[in-house]
């Protein structure tokens, strides 16, 4: 009884029979002696409880842990391979019948103490087997007569990796062996696969077992889903399944397994290239590219419709004829390739096309075959099927390169006083050419191959501005291969004075004007660069459009940290060393940060273990260009010890202004956005805008899914509104996984706290991605994890669910969430819940973040009246129009045009600080370019002092004048005539 075996160890004789020792030291005979009657008494004593504490074990294995602690002696002595009680224990255990091998053939197994823990030894028991892994435990995969049973041969890797992974931790183990073995019970499809690598995989997992201790074994179910994507996208293409399961299985033996993620998903994209590769077709192509720019409905919005139509009209046309009839390379001549197996025969196709005499005269076209013959090279490089660009890509490319000779043009006319004929009325002059792209159809590549063209063609440096950190990190890791191709190097350095193509951020591109205009040197460095914008967010001012910056004054900064030091003391006194009106300035700081709010004005971030305050902008998000103030610093001083610095005016930056500083700008988007950015990008920049037709749409078939929408819900307030959340979560989360897009990052915390505290979602499962955690820490280093497994179905087959992820703005644009699951693809797709609707271009992005590529999608609204687009008096008739709209898609337009209205407002708010700023913008380059330093030397400089402290006081006093002051002022104090 149970009693009785909790009192044995206090008793003699019990004890004896309990503990390890005894049962390794059970009574034997002499050699030719027989066991005396009471010895085998004894031994038969000890056999029953040795099964006896077996079978209590098994009853009640998380309470009765009494066999155990007899491990390993008793399969020393009494339960040996082949033993009578050895085979009572097998018939105890109740294993599978295609298990049993694995305790019958040696003691590796039974020996481990994982082995009998609670939640490891079910999972060889049959009756548990049975009704939790019955279509894992069914897969079976003849090889050459010998059968490879998939949940025994699964398990035992599982379990032998997991043992080093989980440093012996049963618990460790028996969590991260089920979790895997959940995953591929619900898929059949990918248990397949899984038996047709599997023995690679048993492998090289006993080759270097040490290659696994990095990885998460789940990784293998991103693999699986990849793998079947892979080969279910080329099915019934003999050529492309024998070449893509060679290309998987190679991956297996041939690369590290913490490289198998990203490589399987790499080929899925393949794969899906491979997919439509055949019914892409060129005569489609061109007719979508003259349908829209002769259509003049596509131009009724845009500023200088007919001079912009007539433009893009010849663009499209002397692409179209340039390309010719054939392309790239004859697609005839692709059928009779086995280019599959053979790669380099399709890059040798695309190269015999440059000896065309067609194609002799076409040095856009010379360039446009090398850029691909060399892509097809990388790819092959990569190990992957060499694929051409789609012919929308190409076209663009070409649209853009020619879209540079009428900026040539322009320049040129400008310089000798002529027109340039049958364009350009209404002294309509273009300067930059932006694509929209749809999200997924190839803008990266665009990006590469154009700036291979900018360099090659026109002898011009490239600028690639990036949206963000992760963007770059990616785009410049996968294409920087590619130009070492050309011998262009590439870099991230804006200073790399031999780098021909840079990525970089917007505040790279600040620092790098602000330096070089120090310098007096920055009309020289981009006399002939160009800038490629990957979203033109960075062009439309969205923020403030002037910077202006100041730096340490050297005149000033000793007094203000004595100021600062004392002013945070209990008693806080002028110190004799600080000046009146140095003094009056510190007490200001400090009043002026008393009304500073953390959260609402400024956040404590921490980035490489130093914390730092950062101003937060109008809309409480962290800019991209860092802003800053004099009470920013006290705030610094006083909760990061950040030791003060005393700063002045030293110049002003001009977004605008900058940007036309560039010989071109070409932008590609998913979304310019609405009327408003449409016009100011225009009126800004010279922009003309094209849509390009989505590459499905160039595809003979109708493969193209559709997005659903479940509708804009409009609650009383913000409390009923995060209950709807929750509950569509909820509703949904076992379907299909749930990606919640919060307005700001104060939402974002309160979902994410209402979805864990609501008992209807494993805490563990519900995620956040944002730029930086709770504690104001970067997840840079977490941002892929959380993307991959936000897709992610988990559980069994009865019980299984998706992951919830909610973010903010970070999360709704530029990032990958491949939905690969069968299931949750079934029943419409990645679910997105937006708590506002934002403006056109970023309410574009979230939506492509579902329904990408040929997979469906869906996403719900969900508003709260009491929020500023509902409560803004100018907005009262919003109300009414929403229910009047026609559908849920109507009531979507309906609420862009408002964001629409407010960002036209915003941009016309800014118009007259732009004016202001660009004039103070020239002022600092043409200061700068007189009284040229390195901007290491310290402000005020000396040799300049009595001007230095001219333009300090100008920068300062004018920062809000209009440019006719401004201009007035520069010539009476400093000489110098501004434009």
């Amino acid at each position: 009884s149970t009693p009785g075996l909790a009192a044995a160890p206090s008793t003699p004789k019990p004890a004896s029979l309990l503990t390890p020792s005894p049962v390794g030291t059970a009574p034997s005979a002499r050699k030719g002696e027989a066991l005396g009657a009471e010895d085998r008494a004894l031994v038969d004593r000890l056999d029953t409880v040795a099964l006896c504490l077996a079978r209590l074990f098994l009853d009640k294995p998380d309470k009765l842990r009494a066999f155990p602690v007899l491990i390993p002696e008793v399969f020393v002595s009494r339960m040996k391979l082949g033993a009578p009680l050895r085979k009572r224990l097998h018939t105890l255990l109740g294993f599978d019948s295609r298990l049993e091998y694995l305790i019958a053939e040696n003691d590796d197994l039974v020996n481990a103490l994982f082995f009998w823990h609670h939640k490891v030894l079910p999972l060889f028991r049959k009756d548990y087997v049975d009704q939790a892994y019955r279509s894992l435990n069914g897969a079976v995969l003849t090889i050459d007569g010998q059968e490879l049973h998939l949940y025994s041969a699964f398990l035992k890797f599982l379990l032998r990796i997991n043992e080093r992974a989980g440093g012996g931790d049963p618990d460790e183990i028996a969590s991260r062996t089920k979790e895997v073995l959940d995953q591929f019970e619900r898929e059949p499809e990918q248990q397949q696969f899984l038996l047709s690598v599997f023995k690679r995989l048993d492998a090289r997992s006993h080759e270097r077992p040490e290659d696994f201790d990095e990885i998460k074994l789940t990784m293998l179910t991103d693999v699986a889903a990849n793998g079947v994507y892979t080969m279910r996208s080329v099915k019934g293409m003999a050529l492309c399944e024998k070449a893509m399961t060679t290309l998987l299985q190679g991956y297996i033996d041939k690369h590290e397994p913490l490289e198998w993620s990203s490589l399987f998903k790499e080929a899925a994209k393949v794969s899906y290239m491979l997919k439509y590769m055949f019914r892409e077709s060129l005569p489609l192509a061109k007719s979508k590219f003259l349908d829209f720019v002769t259509s003049k409905d596509n131009f009724k919005k845009m500023p200088n419709a007919t001079e912009t139509q007539e433009l893009l009209r010849k663009l499209v046309q002397d692409t179209i004829a340039s390309y010719g009839q054939v392309g790239i390379f004859d697609p005839a001549a692709l059928a009779t390739l086995d280019f599959l197996n053979q790669p380099m025969q399709l890059v040798d196709l695309v190269r015999e096309s440059m000896t065309r005499p067609s194609r002799e005269a076409k040095k856009d076209m010379q360039l446009l075959t090398e850029i691909t013959a060399k892509w097809m090279e990388y790819m092959v490089d990569q190990k992957f099927p060499p694929l051409t660009p789609h012919h929308t890509q190409a076209f663009v490319v070409l649209m853009m390169a020619r879209f540079y000779k009428t900026i040539q043009a322009q320049v040129e006319s400008r310089a000798s006083g002529k027109s340039v004929k049958g364009l350009f009325k209404n002294k309509f002059a273009p300067k930059a050419f932006v694509a929209q792209m749809s999200t997924g159809e190839g803008k990266s590549i665009v990006i590469a191959m154009l700036a291979i063209f900018m360099v090659r063609l026109y002898d011009l440096k490239v600028h690639v501005l990036e949206n963000n950190e992760g963007l770059l990190m990616r785009d410049f890791a996968t294409n920087k291969p590619f130009y070492d191709k050309f011998e262009i190097k590439a870099a991230t350095d804006m200073f790399d004075e031999e780098s021909r193509i840079t990525y970089c951020l917007k505040k790279d591109i600040n620092r790098y004007f602000f330096r070089k205009t120090v310098a007096g040197e920055l009309d020289k460095c981009l006399a002939k660069t160009v800038i490629i914008v990957d979203e033109v967010d960075d062009l439309v001012v969205n923020e403030k459009p002037n910077s202006h910056y100041v730096k340490q004054d050297v005149q000033k900064s000793p007094q203000l940290q004595k100021a600062f030091a004392a002013l945070c003391s209990q008693s806080p006194s002028q110190p004799e060393d600080v000046e009146d009106a140095n003094w009056a300035q510190a007490e200001r700081i400090v009043r002026q940060s008393a009304s500073k709010k953390l959260g609402t004005h400024y956040r404590i971030v921490e980035v490489d273990g130093k914390r730092k305050a950062v101003m937060l902008d109008s809309s409480g998000h962290v800019p991209k260009v860092p802003l800053t103030a004099p009470w920013l610093q006290f705030v610094n001083f006083k909760e990061c010890r950040i030791s003060p610095i005393a700063e002045t005016d030293f110049a002003c930056m001009c977004t605008p202004y900058l940007f036309n500083k560039y010989q071109g700008i070409f932008g590609l988007t998913g979304s310019v956005g609405g009327k408003a950015e449409l016009n100011y990008l225009t009126k800004t920049y010279g922009a003309i805008k094209f849509d390009v037709p989505k590459f499905l749409d160039t595809c003979t078939g109708d493969a193209r899914k559709q997005v659903k929408n479940h509708g804009v819900e409009i609650h009383e307030n913000a409390s009923k509104q995060l209950e709807r959340v929750v509950e569509l979560a909820k509703n949904h989360y076992k379907l299909v996984p749930v990606l919640i897009i919060a307005a700001n990052l104060s939402e974002l915390t309160n979902i994410l706290e209402a979805i864990k505290s609501s008992g209807h979602f494993p805490v563990d499962e519900v995620q956040r991605l944002s730029e930086f955690d709770e504690r104001g820490r970067s997840m840079r280093d977490r941002w892929q994890t959380i993307i991959d497994d936000a897709t992610k179905r988990l559980g069994g087959v009865d019980d299984n669910r998706c992951r919830v992820t909610v973010t903010d703005r970070f999360g709704g644009r530029g990032h990958d969430y491949q939905v690969m699951d069968t299931e949750a693809n079934d029943r419409g797709g990645m679910l997105v819940i937006a708590t506002s609707v934002p403006d056109e271009r970023e309410w574009t992005q979230w939506k492509g973040r579902t329904a990408r590529q040929d997979r469906p999608g869906q996403f719900a609204v969900v508003l709260n009246k009491q929020s500023p687009v509902f409560t803004d008096p100018a907005r009262e008739h919003i109300l009414s129009r929403l229910k009047r709209a026609p559908s849920e898609d109507a009531k979507v337009e309906v609420l862009l045009e408002v964001a629409d209205d407010g960002i036209g407002a915003k941009l016309k708010e800014f118009e007259s600080q732009q004016a202001t700023g660009e004039k103070l913008n020239e002022l600092t380059e043409k200061y700068y370019c007189k009284y040229p330093r390195a901007f290491e030397e310290p402000w005020p400089n000396e040799k300049y002092l009595e001007t230095d402290l001219r333009l300090r006081a100008l920068l300062h006093d004018f920062a809000d004048q209009p440019a006719d002051v401004i201009r007035a002022a520069a010539m009476d104090e400093l000489g110098i005539a501004l434009s």
